[in-house]
């Protein structure tokens, strides 16, 4: 059951698909297309945080898409059910990878099998530390790890995966898979409602 208005109403799965130039012109409307849909499910007086995370994590997608993806379209599906909403991205550009990361092997897809389990640092400041985990050959999933707020410099650069961060600490569930049957990346978030 879903809020519609501060109305409940039945509704089991609901799904839209959001095509993106991977253009950053176009990025402030479609983000708020975006938004408008989702609240008007779960509406902001009600569910504003949860729209506050959704919206942070649609900024870090489509920024993803113009600064990484290496491609001229992205598609961004909204799936509303079971008290979640979920935010996948999808292109068929250039494979997720860890720029300046020397700790590891380099990430080739499909990844080896070896690795499975592994956990990778792939970013981390002052407040936290993320890890990428590799839980299959085609998948990474993202792990936070936050400190306390004492420990803040204020000398902290922040680095090129800072955004992988942001969408790791606004979900409930965020991952990486690499399609390399159809060359297809999928970026998925899940939000908890």
């Amino acid at each position: 059951m879903f809020l519609h208005k501060n109305k409940l109403s039945s509704a089991t799965h609901i799904e839209r698909e959001f095509l993106f130039s991977n253009d950053s012109k176009v990025m402030y409307s479609l983000l708020n297309e975006i938004i408008s849909f989702i609240k008007i499910h779960f509406p902001s007086e009600i569910y504003e945080d949860k729209i506050s995370n959704c919206k942070q994590a649609l900024i870090e997608l489509l920024t993803n898409a113009v600064k990484h993806s290496n491609t001229n379209t992205s598609s961004i599906s909204v799936i509303i059910e079971d008290q979640k909403i979920e935010l996948v991205k999808l292109d068929k550009g250039r494979p997720f990878y860890l720029e300046h990361y020397t700790d590891w092997p380099p990430i080739s897809w499909p990844l080896s099998k070896q690795y499975i389990g592994e956990k990778i640092k792939i970013y981390n400041d002052d407040f936290s530390l993320l890890h990428a985990v590799i839980q299959n050959e085609n998948r990474i999933a993202f792990e936070l790890e936050e400190f306390p707020i004492e420990s803040v410099n204020l000398d902290t650069n922040l680095m090129e995966h800072y955004g992988l961060m942001i969408l790791t600490k606004v979900s409930d569930q965020f991952y990486y898979v690499r399609d390399s049957s159809s060359n297809t990346n999928i970026f998925h978030v899940t939000i908890n409602i």
